[in-house]
């Protein structure tokens, strides 16, 4: 229950008539000074950007973030345009695309555009950026069944 809707019915349960348990939410409510989705008159959106080498790495198929042609693609895009960010949020399709192949100028708009789907990221292990033309399905570790210490000691 919303803390607004608890406070309108006097933080009681309507099903059992005990006190609701309060949650962090409505602590957070009673510490606000201002209403929900306030948004300031000078307010920048913020940008959810994906990091170029990552863009790079998915287009090239190399999974090896530190690969030598992934950074000579970066460090080619970069020495062209500036800067990562103005790549990832300035630098039109057309000139990426004639400095380097199409598809990394395609991600790098759709990730402007906020168009990639990530698969989300598990015990340790980062999400993975999951393309149209893939398999959306989300690979899960195989379950091994757990080995017990008489596996590797022979009493």
């Amino acid at each position: 229950m919303s803390p607004k809707e608890a406070k309108k019915i006097g933080n009681i349960c309507p099903i059992c008539r005990k006190k609701l348990t309060i949650g962090v939410q409505h602590r957070v409510d009673e510490l606000a000074d201002r209403e929900e989705n306030y948004i300031p008159k000078n307010f920048i959106p913020y940008k959810k950007l994906i990091p170029l080498s990552e863009l790079i790495s998915v287009a090239l198929g190399i999974e090896n973030l530190y690969a030598k042609q992934i950074w000579d693609t970066y460090y080619k895009l970069v020495h062209s345009f500036n800067n990562e960010y103005n790549i990832l949020l300035n630098v039109p399709k057309e000139d990426i695309a004639g400095v380097v192949n199409e598809k990394i100028a395609e991600l790098v708009i759709r990730n402007r555009e906020e168009k990639i789907k990530i698969s989300p990221g598990f015990d340790g292990v980062y999400g993975k950026i999951i393309l149209e033309e893939e398999k959306s399905e989300v690979k899960t570790p195989k379950q091994t069944q757990q080995k017990s210490l008489d596996t590797y000691f022979k009493i």
